[in-house]
């Protein structure tokens, strides 16, 4: 029998952060778990039970008894109203320690605890973010248009007119689009209305800034507001020099992908020139690229370090090629598997603009490829895994497996990582040491490299 029902205020200690940056306590003679967001350790409160299990209780915060000595004061005045952070209410440092532990408790029972490295910090903590897409909005009756993020589990939009995460020129930008944009704005409950989703993407190297908006219409249909939004693009752009080109994505299917497939340009240049070490890149305005280039070069050096020189490399989900062209010095020959064509395109002009010759790259269904590579008996001395959040597919894997001696896994998700290193593990592949790398500060995401070697 449960020692709690919903709705209970009860008082507890939290004991540690697990993923999620949730905190953990532990209630009653039964030790009962209850998750607790918004949390530290040695905090003691008053919380109320808002969702409940056999398992465990999820609870909101209705008093600080006593706070922990790391808690502070949220460095951004709307942090409780916006979805975005997640983990503002202690000291960078204190956060990156937290995130170590994470990756220590995830992954503890499977490798020595001191081959789990602590966590890389990032070099830019604040205005980090490259890549920022705002959901819109209008009010009812003012039909004021509203940008922003969604408030924590909620289709609720808050208004975001300053984010110290994002560069202060996406700040004026944004709001010069609520004050300029004279088409309607997408409702979700109704499904209508046009402007859906504002995306930036913006260069570290030279602060272009590609800007796209994301309509509910199809191509077809576009010619209805071709003039309009014409006129807006040639308008923000006289404002703002920084943005050198104008993007229209059309999605007008009711979901929750931002993106719809179909992206044509309206007028400007294709695309924006970053720079991660001596590699540059070219990145279009709906491209996967990293949001924090500065924490990426962190990343790919983990990456770099680990490989030998004259290897052959499968850059498995290689997207625009970042990081085999990062470590391409090192390869004899590196071959790129990746599904989206717009990402072939790209990764087709950065090897060309690094001078980069020994490559193949192959479209399509990734795990498609690397069953036909073992059938074909086709051998690597490295593979980069770079999959999605969800981690890699079993059957893909299994083949993966069979390629190479060396895999150098690059995870966003650490629980998908430990879940495909079990199976890796029964595959005789040894995780040499897992490395955490902070990309999104104060947010709870932890990015994690693991070097796995085959035993013979």
């Amino acid at each position: 029998m449960l020692l709690i029902k919903l709705n209970d205020i009860i008082e507890v200690e939290i004991e540690k952060l697990v993923f999620g940056f949730d905190g953990l306590a532990r209630y009653g003679d039964e030790q009962f778990v209850v998750f607790v967001k918004d949390s530290l350790p040695q905090d003691k409160l008053k919380v109320k039970i808002v969702s409940l299990n056999k398992k465990f209780a999820r609870a909101e915060i209705v008093e600080i008894i006593e706070p922990s000595k790391n808690r502070i004061k949220p460095l951004c005045p709307i942090y409780n109203a916006c979805g975005s952070c997640d983990c503002q209410i202690a000291e960078y440092d204190y956060i990156c320690e937290q995130k170590s532990l994470i990756l220590k408790d995830i992954f503890k029972n499977i490798i020595d605890e001191e081959k789990i490295y602590s966590v890389i910090k990032s070099p830019k903590i604040l205005e980090y973010r490259k890549k920022v897409q705002f959901p819109t909005r209008q009010t009812k009756n003012s039909k004021r248009m509203l940008l922003g993020y969604y408030k924590r589990n909620s289709h609720d939009l808050t208004n975001i007119k300053f984010c110290p995460m994002q560069p202060k020129i996406i700040n004026e930008i944004t709001q010069f689009i609520r004050e300029n944009f004279e088409l309607d704005c997408y409702c979700e409950k109704l499904d209508n209305g046009l402007l859906k989703n504002v995306l930036f993407r913006m260069s570290e190297e030279n602060d272009s800034i590609l800007l796209t908006l994301i309509l509910n219409c199809s191509m077809d249909d576009f010619s209805k507001y071709e003039s309009d939004i014409f006129r807006f693009f040639k308008k923000i752009m006289a404002k703002f020099e920084l943005i050198k080109g104008g993007f229209v994505n059309f999605n007008h299917k009711k979901s929750n992908k931002i993106l719809g497939s179909e992206t044509i340009k309206v007028i400007g240049e294709d695309f924006i020139i970053e720079k991660l070490h001596k590699k540059t890149y070219k990145i279009g305005s709906t491209s996967f690229f990293q949001v924090n280039p500065s924490s990426a070069v962190n990343l790919f050096n983990v990456v770099k370090e680990n490989i030998k020189p004259n290897s052959t490399i499968l850059d498995a989900y290689g997207g625009v090629g970042a990081i085999g062209i990062y470590v391409s010095e090192l390869a004899k020959n590196i071959v790129l598997v990746e599904e989206n064509d717009n990402a072939i395109k790209m990764a087709k002009e950065n090897f060309k603009i690094n001078n980069i010759k020994n490559y193949e790259i192959y479209s399509g269904d990734a795990k498609k490829h690397f069953i036909n590579f073992e059938k074909e008996n086709k051998k690597f001395d490295y593979i980069i895994l770079d999959p999605p959040r969800s981690g890699c597919e079993l059957e893909g894997l299994k083949a993966i497996s069979k390629l190479a001696k060396n895999i150098i896994y690059v995870s966003c998700n650490p629980q998908t990582l430990r879940r495909d290193m079990s199976y890796l593990i029964e595959e005789n592949f040894k995780p040499k040491f897992v490395q955490g790398v902070d990309l999104f500060p104060y947010t709870h995401h932890i990015e994690a490299v693991c070097v796995f070697e085959k035993q013979e």
